[in-house]
């Protein structure tokens, strides 16, 4: 029983250590996509922004209806300073991931703590929305 305890073990670290394999060479590639969430690619979390502020990135086409998606600022207590919408380079009804930019304008007298939102718009019926957070310091000009 404890040898086959041992070989059992040591097929398991065997399986464990051995690298995956290459996908077949003519099987075709798969789409890149970049999963349900948004990226951001600016800011960074716990960057130091100035208004106004620049949000770029990429997100799920579905994140977008109409041609947008909500961006907001919110403070530590969940009051919103500041919102507006986040839009696609490309028209929003072509298919796949796509690139966006938004800008939020805030005033601030101090350095103060925020957390930037990106929220899907128009989620499936019954869904909540998805949603990214990155938190900031949002310094006066």
């Amino acid at each position: 029983m404890l040898r086959k305890l041992c070989a059992l073990a040591l097929i398991a670290a065997l399986a464990a250590c051995t690298p995956p394999s290459a996908p077949e060479p003519d099987a075709p590639a798969a789409a890149e996509s970049i999963g349900d969430l948004a990226i951001v690619d600016t800011p960074t979390a716990g960057a130091r922004v100035t208004s106004p502020l620049t949000i770029t990135g990429t997100a799920p086409g579905n994140w977008f209806f109409e041609n947008q998606f909500p961006v907001r600022l919110v403070d530590a207590q969940g009051v919103t300073l500041a919102e507006g919408p986040a839009t696609p380079r490309v028209s929003w009804t072509d298919p796949g991931d796509k690139q966006f930019d938004a800008a939020l304008t805030f005033s601030v007298t101090q350095d103060t703590p925020a957390t930037l939102v990106l929220e899907e718009d128009m989620p499936g019926e019954g869904n909540e929305p998805r949603t990214v957070r990155i938190d900031v310091v949002l310094t006066a000009n």
